[in-house]
Order: C-alpha cells, then structure tokens, then sequence
C-alpha cells in the first residue's frame, strides 16, 4: 500500500490506497522526476500507474523523489516534518515558483504503507496536480 497525501497551504489529504501490482501501466516505484500519469480512478487499487506524454491529459507529473531516512513508521506530522522541507525547495525548482504563489496547481506525494515500510520501502514520490481536479494537459517544468 502507498498513500496519497496533498500539500496545499491550508490541507492536509491522506488517502491509503492499495499497491498490487494488478492493471497496466507503471509500478508506482518506477515513476522518475518529469514522469506524468493517470492515478487510477479507483484509489483501492493504485498499483499500476499510467504514464502517458505530459501534452495528453494526465493526473500527476513528479518533480522530486526522495528516500525517507526516519527508522519508525512516521506519524502525519512527522511526514509533513520530513516532507515539505524537501518538497517545498524542489517544487519551486522545478516549477519556477513557490508552491504557496500557485492557483492552478497543488503538490502531493505518495508514501509507502506501514506494512511497505516494515518491509523496506522508503521512497517519496512528490508530483504536481491541479488545485481544481482538472486534467493537467502541459508539463509544469520550467524552461
């Protein structure tokens, strides 16, 4: 299981969701930065992720991955502690400007599950998604 958390100025979203590997498409661990996607419609089951070209309509386009280094499972403070000082620098990187100064998009991040994190898994996937819902339809990366 991975979990699907939004960073916006003023919330705060956690959404569990099921890594299974079933579908087509991408595992979620292989995403890379400038990767964009279409999270699957039903959040259950998000073990498969389909990339697709940033011009067709997407979900998510990553802009930074990371691997966590605390050795206990994170709390939701301890995630937002431990990501948005990551998150927060390369989203403005990335982007050209400071997450809190957009209207039109937001960052999440996909997290790994306790029982993934018992296992191993430590990696933080943050990608950009639109503030409204919308189809993404460009890549946010700045020239």
């Amino acid at each position: 299981m991975i979990g699907i958390v939004r960073r916006t100025a003023t919330s705060l979203l956690v959404i569990a969701t099921l890594l299974s590997g079933c579908g087509q498409g991408t595992d979620p661990a292989r995403l890379a930065v400038g990767d964009c996607f279409q999270i699957p419609s039903e959040t259950s089951d998000i073990g498969s992720i389909g990339k697709r070209a940033c011009t067709e309509p997407h979900a998510g386009e990553v802009f930074h991955q990371f691997e966590a280094g605390a050795d206990a499972y994170p709390s939701d403070t301890d995630w937002e502690q431990l990501i948005y000082p990551i998150c927060d620098p390369e989203f403005e990187a990335y982007t050209g400007t400071f997450v809190g100064d957009r209207l039109d998009i937001q960052y999440l991040y996909l997290v790994p599950t306790p029982e993934r994190w018992s296992a191993g898994d430590r990696r933080v996937t943050c990608f950009i998604s639109s503030l409204d819902g919308a189809p993404l339809t460009k890549s946010h990366r700045a020239p």
